[in-house]
């Protein structure tokens, strides 16, 4: 499940555009155009690719925010990765059987136990004991 440490995870370059358009909202955007830049028009057409991907309403808003403006989407690949991880591990927690996580999320077995075993919380300040 997508939690408020997503956005803090953002890069810097998306977390305006997550104020706009919600953690959802840069997702799919991210999904559609990691890795390249987008225009924003002025205004949009209901076949407007933003549209397609983001809705009209979120789409809507990052046009009146972002207008005539060129976003690069990074891909937010490490981000991403952390995010199904986690959701990966919720999933599991709540009874679903690794097999059945392999096939959604496309992965073997083997990698849904690797990712059983980590955890991605930051590191314990502690110190050792010698």
């Amino acid at each position: 499940m997508l939690e408020i440490r997503e956005i803090q995870e953002l890069p810097h370059s998306l977390v305006q555009v997550a104020e706009v358009i919600g953690l959802a909202g840069v997702l799919a955007l991210v999904e559609n155009a990691g890795g390249v830049r987008i225009y924003v028009p002025e205004s949009l057409t209901d076949d407007h690719r933003l549209v397609e991907w983001l809705g009209r309403d979120a789409a809507a808003r990052l046009s009146e925010s972002f207008a005539m403006e060129e976003l690069v989407v990074p891909r937010c690949a490490e981000m991403l990765r952390k995010i199904r991880d986690r959701q990966i591990r919720h999933e599991r927690d709540h009874g679903a059987r690794p097999a059945e996580l392999a096939l959604r999320y496309r992965l073997t077995e083997r990698q849904i136990y690797t990712i059983l075993s980590r955890h991605d919380a930051p590191p314990s300040c502690q110190q050792g004991l010698f």
